[in-house]
């Protein structure tokens, strides 16, 4: 599970992601911190917001809003859609949280290793108090889900296979790789497993992002308009599915450095999102 090193026809584009990534780092520095996490919410919420679409999940600008500007628990049990935007961002700050720790931590290659039980964790955690979901459950039957492009395994190999893609993150070959090529490769095998009934994408779209966050990238959007073309990528292959990341991860990077530049933060909470979910259109 690898690139070939002398790919180079994809390095340019790593070093400008690197460059783009290095700038709105200085310029979230430069920004009073209040401002700084504000931003950083607003694309959490657009994460949240693209990511369920991907998923099939449409979930409303004032559904997010409502859930971010809410601790109180208890307000989302009345709603599945809502108790599940609230456990996808709990996830997604789960998953920045442990990115940070492994960078302060000393380690020879770039990432953590996946663990099997951490991933039936994770999806644990991101149906938490919702019925009928299955939580932290492997799939038994292959699931009917036309728009999706990619062929699934056979449940009777799920969890073979998965235990196995996990333990290639120990596999040093892999571990050496360029972070977006790891988050890639990864991605793309656990997409083929497709290991859960509902959540695989989300899951796996959380798995992809940690090796991003722990090589200091930010967290990669996929723009709800590349939803076809995603899932055919995923057919496809990883060369494929490589540029579909690089482009997105490009084009938000480029309206983040632009709306941070040109617009500053909007005033009212409320425009926030709809302000920001353009990302990569």
């Amino acid at each position: 599970m690898f690139f070939d090193f002398d790919d180079f026809d994809v390095r340019d584009r790593f070093y400008a992601i690197e460059e783009k990534t290095e700038s709105l780092n200085l310029i979230l520095s430069s920004l009073p911190e209040a401002k700084s996490t504000r931003f950083l919410d607003m694309c959490a919420r657009a994460f949240i917001y693209h990511d369920s679409a991907l998923d099939g999940l449409v979930v409303s600008n004032e559904e997010i809003a409502s859930v971010f500007n809410s601790e109180a628990r208890g307000l989302y049990i009345r709603s599945k859609v809502m108790q599940e935007i609230a456990n996808h961002r709990r996830c997604l700050m789960a998953t920045r949280g442990q990115a940070l720790k492994a960078l302060c931590e000393a380690h020879t290659y770039r990432c953590d290793i996946i663990e099997f039980d951490k991933v039936l964790e994770l999806h644990s955690a991101l149906y938490e108090g919702i019925s009928r979901r299955e939580a932290g459950m492997l799939r038994v039957a292959v699931p009917l889900h036309s728009s999706f492009f990619h062929s699934f395994e056979q449940p009777r190999f799920i969890k073979e296979k998965l235990q196995r893609l996990c333990r290639d993150t120990e596999n040093p070959e892999f571990r050496v790789q360029h972070a977006i090529n790891q988050a890639v490769l990864f991605h793309h095998e656990f997409m083929k497993i497709f290991p859960f009934t509902e959540g695989s994408g989300k899951v796996g779209r959380l798995l992809m992002n940690s090796f991003l966050l722990q090589s200091k990238y930010d967290v990669a959007i996929i723009h709800s308009s590349e939803r076809q073309r995603y899932y055919e990528a995923l057919n496809e292959g990883p060369q494929e599915l490589r540029e579909v990341l690089l482009d997105n991860m490009e084009s938000s990077l480029n309206v983040q450095i632009k709306y941070l530049q040109e617009d500053g933060l909007p005033i009212r909470d409320e425009k926030i999102v709809t302000n920001y979910v353009q990302l990569g259109a």
